[in-house]
């Protein structure tokens, strides 16, 4: 049996084949080698660093920009309790007032937003129930209401809180009836 790179003879003796003594090429190592290897590690890690931090920026932008919609979410919580103080004003004027001072209420259509109000009277208000003057084109019959309004956004665990203050500048309309003539 003939081996691959072998040869027979006559005498039935295997040789090897001068073909297969040929001298392969070896590897050449250089002194250079590797140095490629010190230039890319670098620049993978600096790739590698920079991408990171992309991600974490823009993971940070996502997260500032969910607390800015909230709080703004909150002041516009706040500005509604502002108007429903108002229309709660026109229509049942101060004494009545009571079902929504400090006591949190739900916004309509929010299964998040809520307010609260409070509010201090400088100078304190005639009693309107013997009030016989109305409002008039003069300023000289209104009465300074400062109104703080603390709206609220509760998201989860969360709670973002936004408050608001307004002078409302109110007049007698009818006996035990105010009218809201300005906000500043």
């Amino acid at each position: 049996m003939v081996r691959i790179n072998e040869v027979a003879d006559d005498t039935g003796v295997n040789y090897p084949s001068p073909i297969s003594r040929r001298r392969r090429p070896q590897a050449v190592v250089s002194v250079d080698s590797g140095f490629v290897l010190i230039l890319v590690l670098p620049v993978a890690m600096l790739l590698l660093m920079t991408t990171l931090s992309l991600i974490w920026r823009s993971n940070s932008a996502v997260i500032a920009s969910a607390r800015d919609s909230r709080a703004q979410a909150a002041r516009m919580a706040a500005e509604y309790g502002v108007n429903q103080l108002m229309a709660q004003i026109n229509t049942k004027g101060l004494d009545e007032l009571s079902e929504l001072i400090n006591n949190p209420t739900a916004i309509e259509g929010s299964k998040d937003g809520k307010f609260a109000t409070s509010y201090t009277i400088d100078p304190p208000v005639p009693d309107f129930s013997t009030a016989t003057t109305t409002c008039t084109n003069s300023d000289d019959d209104n009465k300074s209401i400062e109104v703080t309004v603390v709206g609220t956004l509760t998201n989860g665990s969360d709670t973002y809180q936004q408050e608001i203050s307004r002078t409302l500048r109110v007049c007698v309309a009818a006996p035990n009836q105010l009218r809201v003539r300005a906000v500043r």
